[in-house]
């Protein structure tokens, strides 16, 4: 089959306002280019005055198919008990002794373009553009009927995350990610892992807060493990198969 990654970019004053990506059919393509200008043009944190869009082929043995991790939902009144649901996991993955400072540096994450990417034992930054980030990017899900033109219609915060974590958690050196939209009408984020699959967490911001940010904890040698987990954050091209998750 022929593919293509294609990703949109959107900002106004060099203010991010929306990205999305898809690796598509080449019957596809023009369709799904249409439809991420509409979303860069209709968001809610405002009109861009600068649309990128990148368009690459994609060839099959580039790809690494993955299954979409399984999911659960955590139901939270507010982002105070979020937060705490969010500390209950580290504290499962070990992380007990950390996890307030853990969550105190995801905070410093929302300003940022990418992930942070954090030594999950030393608490150390590791990401080499520190204002740049990680960028975990060449994703998408891989649903082979008619299912994927009512998913990718508009804006799925749903399906687009657990494609993201489903990739980001399956390097081996990647412990968990912690993420929440910077998007002010969606205030659902997740923390996930190889060992808890996708765990959605209803409520971790107010409602019409734009903060938002995503944080990816390592462990491993600092030298070709993280060069290879950079990598394969930013370049490995991955499809999730997720049928069942629609």
């Amino acid at each position: 089959m022929e593919r293509y990654s294609i990703k949109m970019r959107a900002s106004s004053q060099e203010r991010h306002i929306s990205g999305a990506e898809k690796i598509v059919a080449r019957e596809e393509l023009e369709s799904y280019c249409a439809r991420l200008l509409r979303r860069a043009m209709d968001h809610s944190k405002g009109k861009p005055d600068k649309i990128n869009l990148k368009i690459e082929a994609v060839s099959e043995d580039e790809i690494t198919f993955l299954r979409a991790l399984p999911v659960t939902t955590i139901k939270t009144a507010d982002p105070e008990e979020g937060r705490a649901a969010i500390r209950e996991y580290l504290r499962q993955m070990g992380l007990s002794d950390r996890a307030d400072d853990i969550l105190s540096i995801w905070e410093k994450s929302y300003a940022m373009r990418g992930a942070m990417l954090l030594d999950a034992d030393t608490l150390q930054r590791l990401e080499p553009d520190r204002e740049r980030g990680v960028r975990a990017t060449y994703m998408d899900m891989d649903t082979r009927d008619q299912q994927r033109q009512q998913a990718c219609s508009g804006k799925n915060h749903f399906n687009e995350a657990l494609v993201l974590a489903t990739k980001v958690v399956n390097h081996p050196n990647i412990l968990a990610e912690l993420c929440v939209s910077d998007d002010p009408d969606y205030v659902t984020g997740y923390i996930a892992s190889r060992k808890l699959g996708y765990v959605r967490i209803t409520t971790l911001k107010e409602m019409g807060s734009p903060n938002g940010g995503r944080v990816f904890l390592f462990r491993g040698n600092h030298d070709e493990e993280l060069a290879d987990c950079i990598d394969y954050l930013q370049r490995r091209k991955v499809l999730v198969q997720m049928e069942d998750k629609l």
